[in-house]
């Protein structure tokens, strides 16, 4: 099942940052079928293209902790930079967790990033969870 999640352009907080739908959370539940977890620049973000893994700061990064080899596809830049998609294999007891993770796109020559209000994961900092 796809986790499709828009991002737009947050401009009520100083400096302004990404906003991801459902509050940045995704919860993947147990399968034995990578699930494919999608961000798609929409909205007031929908001229901007995510940053590539090459880029400084990187299109999609982990925080704090990076999740165990096997769970996690590297991620993958489409449809002209305005996607960027992850593959998640959470398949087993072993494979569930709660991972933070930063977005960052260049939005009309300026660069955004998701907020992540601290290393420990909050309501408002966008994490991945498997269950």
């Amino acid at each position: 099942m796809p986790n499709n999640l828009d991002v737009t352009l947050d401009k009520s907080t100083t400096p302004w940052c990404l906003d991801i739908s459902q509050h940045g959370n995704v919860n993947v539940g147990r399968s034995p079928d990578p699930q494919t977890i999608t961000w798609r620049l929409t909205g007031n973000a929908a001229t901007g293209k995510f940053n590539s893994q090459q880029d400084s700061p990187p299109g999609f990064v982990w925080i704090d902790k990076t999740p165990p080899a096997g769970i996690f596809s590297a991620p993958v830049l489409g449809e002209n930079g305005k996607e960027i998609s992850i593959s998640d294999l959470n398949n087993s007891a072993v494979t569930s967790g709660e991972w933070v993770y930063q977005l960052s796109a260049k939005i009309d020559g300026q660069v955004y990033q998701s907020r992540v209000t601290s290393i420990i994961a909050t309501t408002t900092s966008p994490m991945i969870k498997n269950t």
